[in-house]
C-alpha cells in the first residue's frame, strides 16, 4: 500500500533540486519548485547540445576526410603564406582555422586564420575596422584599438562600466562611437597628433544600446527602448528618432543612403525612409525575434532567434521572400555580406559562409571560437571575429574585393559609396 507519508524526493531531482521530505511535503513542494518552471528550459538546451556534440563529432570526420582529400591536391597554404604576419607578442597566436568546404567548387578562395588575439580578459562583444585598426568592445566595458597587420594593442579606453555591444566609426569627424548596456553614446575623438579623450557622452537613450551605424553623414543607434535615434556625428545634436517597433530594436544596417532596416525584437525587419523619417515597408518574420540584418545585391538578410537566416529581395519600397538559410544550431547573432557571399555568426560558436548566387549553399564553416560568437567584421581581405573565449580571430580572405557590411563610413570596412558605384546603384 502506498503511504503518503513515505520518504521520497521530488519529482525534479534529476534537474538538480535536492529537496526531501514526505510524499504530501513533496506534493506541496511541487507548486513551488523553481525546477518545475524550468525543466521545458533545460530539456530543451540539452536537446540542442546532444545536436551540437553530434554535429561536431560528424564535421570533425568530415574535416579529416576532407583535409586528406585536399592534400593530394597540394591546396593547403604553404609554409610561407602561413610565416607572413607572425608576432613576436605572446598574445598574438597565428594559427590553422579548421574551415569544412564543400568538394564542388571554390568560389571564394581558402580561408586562413592568420592570428588569434587574446588580450582581452572578458569576452569580446562588439567589433569594427577601418584604416588599418580593429577596434573591440568586451564584456568589461572596455575598447580596444589593434594593429590589424600586426595584431598589437595600440589603445585600450575605458569609458563603459558595463558590456560594449556596438561600435562605428566616422572619418569625417575624426571619432568614433563606443555603446552598450549602460544605454549611452561615448564619443571618441581619434586624432593623430593628440591622445584619445572621450569628448562626450550621448544620454538620450533609455534602454540598452545594440547597434550603431555611420551613413548618409548621419549616425544612427538602435535600442532596447524600442527606438532608433538619428544624430549628427559633428555636433552630435539628436536630428530625430524613429519609432514604431513595439520591442527593442537589436541592429540596423544601411540600405543605400536612403533607407535603414531595423531588426526588432517584435519580429519585425522594418525598412525606414532616412529623410522623412517615417517606416515604409515592415516585414514580420514568423514570430520569431530578429538579431540581426545586412544588406546587399538588392538582397535583405536577417537572422533570428531559432537559428534560421531570411532572405528577402528588395524593390523599392517592397520586399519578396527568396529562402531560408538553415544550418546553425543555435541564434544567429552577426551578419556580413560580400558581394555573393553572407558570412553568418552563431552562438553555436562557429561562423558560416553562404554562396547566395548558387542556391543559397553553406560552402565553409569555420570552427576556431570556443564560445558563442557575439561580434563580426569585415576588412582588407580579412574576417575578424570576436568571441565569448576572450579571443578575436583575424581570417585572411583571399578574394575580397569590394566588402558590405554595415554602411557607409567604413563600419566593419564599407565604403558605401565605392559600392554603389561598382554595382551601377549610384545613379551615374
Amino acid at each position: 500500500m502506498y503511504c503518503t507519508y513515505s520518504p521520497t524526493v521530488c519529482d525534479n531531482s534529476k534537474y538538480g533540486c535536492d529537496f526531501k521530505g514526505t510524499a504530501v511535503s513533496v506534493k506541496e513542494h511541487m507548486q513551488t519548485c523553481i525546477f518545475e518552471k524550468l525543466k521545458v528550459y533545460i530539456d530543451s538546451n540539452n536537446a540542442k547540445l546532444e545536436k551540437l556534440e553530434k554535429t561536431v563529432t560528424d564535421q570533425q570526420q568530415e574535416i579529416s576526410k576532407l583535409r586528406r582529400f585536399i592534400s593530394k591536391f597540394n591546396m593547403l597554404p604553404s609554409a610561407d603564406d602561413v610565416q607572413d604576419g607572425i608576432s613576436d607578442d605572446p598574445a598574438i597566436g597565428d594559427e590553422d582555422e579548421d574551415v569544412y568546404l564543400g568538394l564542388s567548387s571554390f568560389p571564394y578562395g581558402d580561408i586562413t586564420c592568420q592570428r588569434t588575439i587574446s588580450q582581452h580578459k572578458c569576452g569580446v562583444t562588439s567589433l569594427a575596422f577601418s584604416r588599418g585598426l580593429i577596434y573591440a568592445g568586451a564584456h568589461d566595458g572596455s575598447t580596444k584599438i589593434f594593429d590589424a597587420d600586426t595584431g598589437q594593442m595600440i589603445k585600450d579606453l575605458n569609458g563603459h562600466q558595463v558590456s560594449v555591444w556596438a561600435l562605428a566609426v566616422c572619418h569625417e569627424t575624426e571619432r568614433f562611437f563606443s555603446a552598450g548596456s549602460d544605454g549611452v553614446i561615448k564619443v571618441w575623438d581619434w586624432n593623430a597628433n593628440q591622445p584619445n579623450a572621450c569628448v562626450k557622452t550621448l544620454t538620450q537613450h533609455s534602454g540598452k544600446i545594440y547597434g550603431l551605424v555611420v551613413s548618409g553623414n548621419k549616425l544612427f543607434s538602435a535600442s532596447s527602448d524600442k527606438t532608433v535615434k538619428v544624430w549628427d556625428p559633428i555636433t552630435l545634436e539628436n536630428l530625430a528618432t524613429f519609432t514604431g517597433h513595439t520591442d527593442g530594436v537589436n541592429n540596423l544596417t544601411a540600405i543605400r543612403d536612403d533607407k535603414l532596416a531595423t531588426a526588432g525584437s517584435d519580429s519585425t525587419v522594418k525598412i525606414w525612409d532616412v529623410t522623412t523619417g517615417t517606416c515604409i515597408h515592415t516585414i514580420s518574420c514568423n514570430s520569431s525575434e530578429v538579431l540581426d540584418v545586412a544588406f546587399g545585391d538588392n538582397m535583405l538578410f536577417a537572422s533570428t532567434n531559432d537559428a534560421v537566416i531570411h532572405v528577402y529581395n528588395i524593390n523599392d519600397n517592397h520586399s519578396t521572400a527568396i529562402s531560408t538559410l538553415s544550418g546553425h544550431n543555435w541564434e544567429v547573432w552577426q551578419l556580413a555580406y560580400i558581394n555573393g557571399a553572407m558570412f553568418s555568426a552563431s552562438f553555436d560558436h562557429t561562423i558560416k559562409r553562404w554562396d547566395v548566387r548558387n542556391r543559397m549553399i553553406c560552402n565553409a564553416t569555420l570552427k576556431g571560437h570556443q564560445g558563442f560568437v557575439h561580434a563580426m567584421t569585415l576588412g582588407h581581405n580579412n574576417l575578424i571575429t570576436g568571441c565569448a573565449d576572450r579571443t578575436i580571430k583575424v581570417s585572411i580572405h583571399y578574394l575580397f574585393e569590394s566588402i558590405v557590411c554595415r554602411g557607409e563610413g567604413w563600419i566593419g570596412g564599407l565604403d558605401m559609396n565605392r559600392y554603389l558605384e561598382q554595382q551601377g546603384l549610384d545613379g551615374k
